[in-house]
């Protein structure tokens, strides 16, 4: 297998990494929001948990990495590699951080967010983490 053709696959993998991280908090493993519970306020009003949160913001991380796995596709030069593996690491990340640290998730640990959406975008975020450390390693 040549350079390119390798290179254009780790692209398609960023990109099925970055579509899978999008559904996970909403369609494959949802969060506590498309469960039906929400924080109520005193006022009587209802809120998203913190995983509704950190799902948007994941989602959004998720998007990002589609761009740069389509990047990588587009334009195949060692600059580029570099960039998107370096890209991907932050990326990858904050796909781990904003539901552990900088958002969280619910406290309960019964919650489905903890017990599935969790682990799967921790796993997820790892994986484009350890791409990224190819590309940047990557000398061709």
């Amino acid at each position: 297998m040549d350079s390119n053709t390798r290179v254009n696959g780790i692209g398609a993998l960023l990109v099925i990494l970055g579509i899978i991280i999008i559904l996970v908090p909403w369609i494959i493993f949802p969060v506590c929001e498309m469960e039906g519970l929400y924080v109520q306020a005193v006022s009587g009003m209802q809120f998203p948990m913190p995983c509704g949160w950190s799902a948007r913001a994941d989602s959004g991380i998720g998007a990002l990495i589609v761009v740069a796995g389509g990047l990588l596709i587009a334009r195949n030069t060692p600059e580029t590699r570099q960039a998107v593996g370096v890209f991907s690491i932050a990326l990858g990340a904050l796909v781990i951080l904003f539901p552990t640290v900088l958002i969280g998730m619910c406290k309960l640990a019964t919650h489905p967010c903890r017990t599935m959406t969790l682990p799967v975008l921790e796993l997820l975020g790892v994986m484009v983490i350890l791409i990224g450390g190819y590309l940047v390693w990557k000398r061709e």
